[in-house]
């Protein structure tokens, strides 16, 4: 039984020294593959220099690289988890090698014999290692983004170098690994292809690029002429803000000249009133009175058309003094400060309506007012206005059989507009523009009395207001006057 167990070990032996030759056989065929690789890897590495280069220059461009990166980490991972297999197997293998040891006195000759072979490869994979590890530092040096593969690579070089012991028991999982090798080549052939694409790729962007940088120097030249354009707007806009603060020093000089002058004439004219108000009253009242006196001591004595002469005289000398009042409160308005302050116009109107009925002997006026709306202004030159409006409706409507006035308001935009309406003579509105002029009458002076300074005097109050009077008439139907004041804003 013994010769027949050798005689099996012995021809169990010759198989495995038969398999043995043959896996040296499939060795040299793997280490003259791994040469090719190691040229293809060179190849590569200067393909990845010159990569590099461009991954420098285009760092932008290195997310869709660190993306492939992660999907190959997610390979090597795979692999790794593949190997954990493998080890698995391994183990269970040197439990039966075990069993086996007696099996294996002769073939561990030869395994010394392969284990120097592989030592020697092991080697040579020291020293492609080291160039590997060298250009990994120089890939270190030109692509900071490759410093994650180039740590990875480092450590997959250390468990080479510490499987390098392990690959004795490894060459039955090389078959296995060969096929794993020729889906990687597979998966490198695909990597080389879109490789290539994001070379085409990135050809298209440096065209892009390209026509970027000249757009972008289009853009310069632009810029630079807009500067150009640019600073001779400022030396003109400087030059021009020279001349404008020459003509504010100018204009301050103007303001102070006119300022002295308004003080002047304003001077020259309370001098005039106070010349009007006494020098002109004098001789006035001095012919009023003689003109009393000649009335009172020589009527007997005088014919009729001297006692008329005689009241003409004192007629016209009563107009006179009404004039000259009415010029010095027209003088005055210039002067006279507004206070502005909240009007109740209800209680103002009713108050000059009242006033007015107490003046009118004969015929009284009918008041048709509605609510009026308050405003903004000055309450003794409003009261004027209204005094001189409602006084015009009366008189030029004392020939109709009914004197009705109309009064009410209306609010536009921020103005409440006020308005005054009578039915009497009315006027054509061909004369309009001669309307609110001093000693302006539409009217002759033995038809309505007036020294037509009344109107006058409103305009200028309403302007003095900033608002705005107007008037709508037709001959022998009425007239309505129109004035606008800041409304309150409460």
């Amino acid at each position: 039984m013994a010769n027949r167990e050798l005689a099996f070990q012995n021809q169990e032996k010759e198989n495995r020294a038969a398999e043995l030759i043959i896996a040296n056989k499939e060795l040299a065929f793997q280490n003259e593959e791994k040469e090719n690789r190691a040229a293809e890897l060179v190849v590569a590495n200067k393909e990845l220099a010159f990569q590099n280069e461009e991954k420098e220059k285009r760092a932008a461009e290195l997310a869709i690289a660190n993306k492939e990166l992660a999907f190959q980490n997610e390979e090597k991972e795979n692999r790794a988890a593949e190997l954990n297999i493998a080890n698995t197997e391994l183990l269970f293998q040197n439990a039966e090698k075990e069993n086996r040891a007696a099996e294996l006195i002769t073939a561990n000759k030869e395994l010394v014999f392969q284990n120097e072979e592989k030592e020697n490869r092991a080697a040579e994979l020291i020293v492609a290692n080291r160039e590997l590890a060298f250009q990994n530092q120089e890939k270190e040096n030109r692509a900071a983004e490759l410093i994650i593969a180039n740590r990875e690579l480092a450590f997959q070089n250390e468990e080479k170098e510490n499987r390098a012991a392990e690959l004795v028991i490894a060459n039955k999982e090389l078959a296995f690994q060969n096929l794993e090798k020729e889906n990687l080549a597979a998966e490198l052939v695909t990597a080389n292809k879109e490789l290539a694409f994001q070379n085409e790729e990135k050809e298209k962007r440096a065209a892009e690029l390209v026509i970027a940088n000249k757009e972008l120097a289009f853009q310069n030249e632009e810029k630079e002429k807009r500067a150009q354009e640019l600073i001779v707007a400022n030396n003109e806009l400087k030059k021009a803000e020279d001349d404008i603060r020459k003509l504010n020093d100018e204009l301050e000089q103007k303001v102070i000249d006119r300022t002295a002058q308004l003080e002047s004439v304003n001077k020259e004219l309370e001098s005039f009133s106070y010349s009007v108000s006494h020098d002109l009253r004098a001789p006035i009242r001095a012919i009023n009175g003689y003109t009393k006196i000649l009335k009172e001591d020589y009527e007997e004595k005088l014919d009729d058309d001297g006692i008329d002469i005689l009241h003409s005289i004192i007629n016209n000398s009563k107009k006179m003094g009404n004039l000259i009042d009415d010029l010095l409160a027209f003088s005055k308005l210039g002067r006279k400060q507004v206070t502005v302050s909240e009007i109740d116009m209800n209680d103002l109107v009713h108050l000059v309506t009242e006033e007015l009925m107490n003046d009118v002997p004969d015929l009284k006026p009918v008041f048709k007012i509605t609510p009026l709306i308050p405003a903004n202004g000055d309450r003794s030159l409003i009261k004027q206005v209204w005094i001189n409006l409602i006084s015009n409706a009366i008189k030029y409507s004392k020939y109709k059989k009914e004197i009705t006035v109309e009064i009410g308001a209306y609010k536009k935009d921020k103005f409440v507009v006020y308005y005054v309406k009578d039915f009497g003579a009315g006027f054509d509105m061909e004369y309009y523009d001669k309307l609110f002029g001093v000693f302006q009458r539409l009217h002759s002076q033995e038809e309505f009395e007036g020294t037509g300074i009344g109107l006058a005097i409103v305009q200028k109050v309403v302007d003095r207001h900033h608002g705005k009077v107007w008037a709508e008439s037709e001959l022998d139907k009425g007239t309505t006057f129109y004035f606008s004041l800041p409304q309150n804003n409460r």
